[in-house]
């Protein structure tokens, strides 16, 4: 029965993986209009709502399709395996109904044969009065042929036009529509009417651009359908050339009101332009800087335009009108003339922007430790790293004064007094607010785990400043880290740290419950008391014997 459709339970369970599979078990029941030749499976999948699938099987290959938005994102949904379970299903019926779908075309191909056009003419009518989907195909095929400009017009409105909310199972619907009106657009460049269809593909675009306040994109599928549209209108201009200063305005007009993401790209435009639409557009573009320059399009095309041209001078004047308390404007303007071979300059803007940021940009500071010491001035790079450690005592900048530190043969005074700033922190309540929600503990565990100093490092954890306030995370760095050499120690923190995990459950729990179990078998197995693990491993076992998930993950590495 499996070779007859060329897949198996197996094949479905495989291409869709263990969560869409468990879910398609739900939906045997909502599948309909089972369809099945020898070449493909067909269905219609009811859920939230009405869901085509089609599946296709060769080769050792099964293959599904759905206008879900979860097969459109490239899955074998859940519709998929109801289908394919449904048609397994069948058993020994398969083949009889195969040979009954084989006659069934058969016959229905006699049929059609055996009538005359008029008869053909009568009966379609019949089926697109009823079927507005199959009616707009078939009057958009016919307004293309004829190059009805009027009717594709209308057509397009109708596939693009939001009369109410579109949500997320309906998106892909949506954005197939908004294909068949570009595919429609095309029809009428390729008939000839290359000049009509630039109008109806820029109202196009206001449509769908109007649309997206009522739509849900979130998969993205609407906005990439855009593009067809963007793309049709470019094949129009380059088929029927619009004159350069009306097309200049049209363009900068979508550049300057773009807030969904997508635009047109100027260099798909530009033989079409020439110098005259491209002067109109940075007309446009900077009349609008002018009016608006915190304007975040306007500035940013702004941008563009001037890195573009090349004019240094007026790419530091645009990013010097704009200065910012982190010194990244700064930092742009001195990379801008260190492109330019004007070093003394990018220096003194960046020098400027260290000394009038409140809180400045790593990278300016690291631009500024490399010019430095390029340039010799190590006892320069020392400073700064001194000045940046005791503004922000954090790891990082502790790292870089180690460096600044250890090429000017200074390490050892400056890590003693370093680290006498790190323990006055550690004895500190760190304060939990809002902007440092992600405190990661005391910046002395972690400075002493990185200059390799475990034994201080343990010694601040377990006795010293750090005892009250080093987190869950450094203290099972720091076991790791010792383990090797203080096994005793180690074990204590790897099995305090399992004790809470006891009650808690999940998968990430359970993983973690077995890394410890591994790190503390690891320390028994260097102390000479394994036997002391098992017992400690059997009554763990015992006590989340409920747990099938966890017993399963225990069992996977070997615990």
């Amino acid at each position: 029965m499996a070779a007859a459709v060329g897949f198996t339970e197996a094949d479905i369970q495989r291409v869709a993986g263990p969560r869409s599979f468990g879910r398609g078990l739900d939906y045997l029941d909502s599948v309909a209009d089972l369809e099945i030749s020898d070449s493909r499976i067909t269905a219609m999948v009811y859920g939230s709502h009405r869901y085509r699938v089609t599946l296709t099987a060769g080769d050792g290959q099964l293959a599904g399709s759905c206008t879900c938005p979860h097969s459109q994102e490239g899955f074998f949904c859940k519709h998929c395996v109801a289908t394919g379970l449904a048609v397994l299903e069948l058993g020994d019926d398969l083949p009889v109904q195969l040979q009954a779908r084989q006659a069934r075309e058969t016959s229905l191909r006699s049929w059609l044969e055996s009538m005359s056009k008029k008869e053909l003419v009568a009966e379609l009518l019949d089926l697109i009065s009823d079927d507005p989907d199959l009616r707009r195909h078939f009057e958009l095929r016919a307004a293309a042929e004829h190059a009805d400009a009027p009717a594709i017009r209308l057509a397009v409105r109708e596939l693009i036009m939001v009369t109410r909310y579109i949500d997320y199972d309906q998106a892909w619907d949506y954005a197939n529509d908004v294909g068949k009106a570009a595919d429609a657009i095309g029809s009428l460049i390729d008939a000839g009417g290359a000049a009509q269809a630039i109008g109806i593909a820029r109202e196009a675009i206001a449509l769908l651009t109007e649309a997206f306040e009522s739509v849900d994109d979130s998969s993205g599928g609407i906005g990439d359908s855009a593009y067809q549209l963007l793309a049709v209108h470019l094949r129009a201009c380059q088929t029927a050339p619009p004159d350069p200063v009306s097309l200049a305005d049209y363009l900068a007009g979508l550049l300057l009101n773009d807030s969904y993401g997508f635009a047109p790209d100027l260099a798909d435009y530009a033989d079409l332009l020439d110098e005259t639409g491209t002067a109109r557009i940075r007309q446009r573009i900077a009349a609008a800087f002018s009016a608006s320059p915190n304007d975040y399009r306007a500035r940013g095309l702004m941008e563009d335009i001037l890195e573009v041209e090349g004019d240094v001078d007026a790419l530091v004047a645009f990013y010097a009108s704009k200065l910012d308390d982190s010194g990244q404007a700064h930092l742009r303007i001195a990379r801008v003339l260190d492109g330019a071979d004007r070093v003394g300059e990018a220096l003194g803007w960046a020098e400027r922007g260290l000394r009038e940021a409140i809180r400045p940009d790593n990278q300016l500071v690291d631009y500024l430790a490399d010019r430095y010491s390029a340039d010799g001035r190590t006892d320069d790079v020392l400073a700064l790293r001194r000045s940046r450690f005791e503004a922000e005592r954090t790891l990082l900048h502790y790292q870089a004064l180690r460096r600044a530190a250890v090429d000017c043969g200074t390490w050892a005074a400056d890590r003693a007094a370093a680290l006498a700033r790190l323990r006055e922190d550690a004895h500190a309540t760190p304060v939990r607010g809002y902007f440092n929600w992600a405190w990661a503990g005391p910046v002395l565990v972690n400075a002493l785990i990185d200059d390799g100093d475990l034994g201080a490092a343990w010694t601040a954890v377990t006795t010293g400043p750090a005892k009250a306030t080093a987190t869950h995370d450094q203290r099972l760095r720091l076991a790791d880290a010792v383990a090797a050499t203080r096994p005793a120690d180690a074990l204590q923190l790897y099995l305090s740290a399992i004790e809470p995990l006891r009650s808690q459950t999940g998968d990430n729990t359970y993983q973690q419950v077995a890394r410890l179990l591994l790190s503390a078998r690891g320390c028994h197995e260097r102390l000479g008391t394994i036997a002391e693990f098992n017992r400690y491993l059997a009554v763990l076992r015992a006590d989340q014997k409920r747990k099938r998930n966890l017993m399963k993950i225990l069992d996977a590495n070997g615990l």
